[in-house]
């Protein structure tokens, strides 16, 4: 007998795909500085580039792995105009734990340069298959090179045929762990119960202008310690990590719906459109519009 209703990693974890880009890039193109809301993982089957994430350049080249976590600056820099074009499957995900991100409370590395080649063939190859199978999937929703559709509803049929693109991309996962399982801890990061509830909150919450005071009843802890504890278990003060959590649903908000930027704004909890306006452009270096024109329907992963 095998009851895995009791293990409550199974029940807490969530893995769910949002796209997959074969991407062929020239040296000459370089990718400007943005933070999406998905975890990102890229799969690099040939070439090489300098990209800079959160601030730290990175060389990156055929056999790595990269990971870019949610709501993390990345910038793709142009290469030497006589290299090689860089190719990588780009996969973009939700992936938690309860309300805390997998790749942070295992503490992947940005880049890791896989030494088992034939492993990587492998990892190459489904992620290949989850690209040719996604296509397959969209073409038959005759959504096709149309980015901006947004599809409210399927029939059997395709319901059958997005289980199975999420069946073969829980297999891609699975081999992506395994494959990365050299490179990472034991356990995951150890976090305080306290916190990992607050989280869970304020992702319930936010569209409710949550204050500090707030949280700490929340929780039973006095602000301070609250502040100090936050800091040590997550690595930033609890209301910067609050105005992540609504800037990242805002960009969802902003490249997957068709809401307006005063809608967007009411829906995470700004109180006004000019107060999401200016906290969205200081924080993510490009106004809300200009977000939405430049990744609606579309990612640059």
């Amino acid at each position: 007998m095998a009851i895995l209703s009791r293990i409550k990693f199974v029940e807490d974890f969530l893995l769910r795909m949002a796209w997959v880009n074969d991407n062929h890039v020239e040296a000459h193109v370089e990718f400007p500085r943005a933070s999406y809301a998905k975890t990102i993982i890229w799969v690099v089957v040939d070439g090489k580039r300098t990209i800079e994430v959160n601030g730290i350049l990175y060389e990156v080249q055929a056999g790595d792995i990269v990971v870019i976590p949610p709501q993390t600056p990345r910038t793709v820099l142009k290469g030497d105009p006589a290299s090689d074009p860089i190719r990588y499957y780009s996969i973009g995900c939700d992936l938690k734990v309860g309300s805390l991100h997998f790749v942070q409370l295992y503490k992947m590395p940005v880049i890791t340069s896989i030494e088992d080649a034939a492993a990587f063939r492998e990892m190459s190859r489904l992620s290949a298959q989850l690209s040719t199978e996604a296509i397959s999937v969209i073409n038959m929703l005759h959504a096709l090179n149309q980015p901006k559709r947004i599809i409210s509803r399927v029939n059997t049929e395709e319901s059958a045929a997005l289980l199975a693109l999420s069946a073969t991309f829980q297999l891609w996962f699975a081999r992506f762990i395994g494959l990365m399982q050299p490179y990472l801890p034991a356990e995951p990061r150890d976090i305080d119960p306290r916190i990992s509830e607050l989280c869970a909150y304020m992702q319930q919450n936010i569209g409710r202008k949550l204050t500090l005071s707030d949280l700490a009843k929340f929780v039973f802890l006095s602000e301070s310690h609250l502040r100090l504890l936050f800091r040590k278990t997550v690595g930033v003060a609890p209301m910067a990590y609050f105005r992540q959590l609504r800037l990242q649903r805002a960009k969802e908000l902003l490249v997957n719906t068709a809401y307006t930027l005063k809608e967007v704004a009411e829906m995470t909890g700004f109180d006004t459109l000019n107060q999401f306006s200016r906290m969205f452009s200081s924080y993510e270096a490009i106004s809300a519009s200009n977000y939405r024109k430049r990744y609606y329907g579309g990612v640059q992963g």
